[in-house]
Formats: structure tokens, sequence, C-alpha cells
């Protein structure tokens, strides 16, 4: 177990002011089996009209609103979550698994996804978790992090054939194979230790909980990691969406800070 102390800051500045800005926004950790928030602090500029709610998906959301004039959008978000307490996340609703069963337009594969996961070493005996392990493994092996050749509409069949991307990369072609192997998977955002940017994982779900897996660093994910959100894939977590009027060209910093106590 560890206590962790976390920072999330995104601002957007815009080069002539907007108006009208309607916002969602996903980046409130939540306390569940693995984790437990035990306090945090947000701040978001413009809030004339806020009200949260939880999406389908369970995880929290911010909705907001600005009618008047503003030149920038900010988040401050910090907290201090204590992880490791445990090796999986619960689940009480089991009819929504079929949600994550089903390839989406990120994770959709094509003819190199399909050849690669036909050459997988499965054992006939595996389980769930055993076959997650081997996918992790396997993709860690043929894949390379390189940054700044995907973005964030570049889909799973299109990475893999590149041979090289990002955490967003390796977590959706993980959950392609996944669902390519008949194993319920979902996309994961959060904050993981260190300084950067938001990280995105992997859970797949075995024995009626979800277990997660970092792509990225071949790893279970343990106390180093602290969930934000999940969903189907990227579009289903991200952190901010919204839309406004005003012909602008806007700039994002976002900066994430985890820190052991």
């Amino acid at each position: 177990m560890k206590e962790l102390e976390f920072q999330y800051s995104m601002k957007l500045t815009f080069d002539t002011p907007i108006e009208n800005h309607r916002f969602t926004l996903k980046c409130i950790p939540r306390s569940n089996k693995r984790q437990e928030i035990t306090q945090f602090d947000i701040d978001v500029y413009p809030k004339e009209f806020l009200s949260m709610d939880d999406d389908s998906f369970g995880n929290s959301c911010i909705y907001g609103y600005s009618q008047k004039f503003h030149d920038h959008f900010s988040i401050q978000l910090s907290g201090h979550a204590r992880t490791g307490l445990n090796n999986y996340e619960e689940t009480d609703d089991l009819y929504k698994i079929g949600m994550y069963k089903y390839q989406t337009d990120y994770t959709a594969p094509g003819s190199c996804i399909l050849a690669f996961s036909k050459s997988l070493p499965f054992s006939d005996s595996a389980s769930n978790y055993d076959k997650a392990l081997v996918i992790m493994t396997e993709l860690y092996q043929h894949f390379r992090y390189v940054q700044g050749v995907t973005n964030i509409s570049t889909t799973a069949e299109d990475a893999f054939a590149l041979g090289q991307g990002v955490c967003q990369d390796y977590s959706h072609i993980m959950i392609s194979l996944c669902r390519l192997n008949e194993i319920p998977a979902r996309y994961v955002v959060g904050m993981l230790m260190g300084e950067g940017l938001s990280h995105a994982w992997v859970e797949i779900f075995h024995n009626n909980a979800w277990i997660a897996f970092d792509p990225t660093n071949n790893l279970i994910v343990s106390e180093d990691h602290i969930k934000i959100s999940n969903g189907r894939d990227y579009r289903d977590c991200t952190i901010n969406q919204g839309l406004f009027t005003g012909n602008t060209t806007q700039t994002q910093t976002v900066s994430v800070i985890v820190t052991e106590t």
C-alpha cells in the first residue's frame, strides 16, 4: 500500500475570447476496491454553472456552462490517494460486461492484429488472466514506445501496423487482442507515479472482477497507479470535452504530478 499525493492541471488558452462554452470533465478519481481517495480539491474556471453526476460507465463527471466571454479555461485538481489496497476491482453491474466484449472504431482489428492474435502462444487451459498476461508480454516485445508518431485519432490497427506509439495505442491494441480472444476488456485513464501527462492502461474481466494491466510498462497495475475513469476506448474517457462559440485557436498545457508521502 502507498500514500500518494496527486496534482492534475490543464489549461486551454484561446487567442480570441470565446462564449457559450459547454464542457464535460472526467478528471476526478473515485474510491474503489483498489484505491481510496481520502481527499481532493478541484477548481474550474470559468465556473458560472457547474454540476456533478456519474456517466453510464460509473465515472464522476463535472458538467459546466459559461455564457460570458473568456480567454482561457482551466482545471486544477489535487488530492490524496491510498493505493494498492487490492489487486482487483469488484463490479456489481454484471449486465454491463457485455459492452466490453465488442470492438469499437478504435479497437477494430485489421489484418495485422488478426495475424498477431493467431500467433499468440496460449496454453489449452489458459484462463482470461493467463491469456491477458501473454497478450501484454508479446505486445510489449513487438511494439515500441515512441512519442509523436500517433495522435488521439489513431486506431489500434494503424498503430500496430506502424509498430510504435504511446500508452493510448498500447491500450487500444491490447483491448483489441483481448476482445478477439473473448476476454471482456476496458480502457482506463489515470495517473502514474512521477511527473508527466495522464496515463492509459487496460482492465480485463476475470472471476467476476476487473484486473488491471499496464501494457506500456509490461506490468500488473499496483500501488503506483491512480485510476480516474474507464470506458470502451479512449473516447469514453476523454478528460475534457466541450463546445463553444468563437473563431479562435486554442493551446493546451497539461501537467500531472504524483508523489509518495
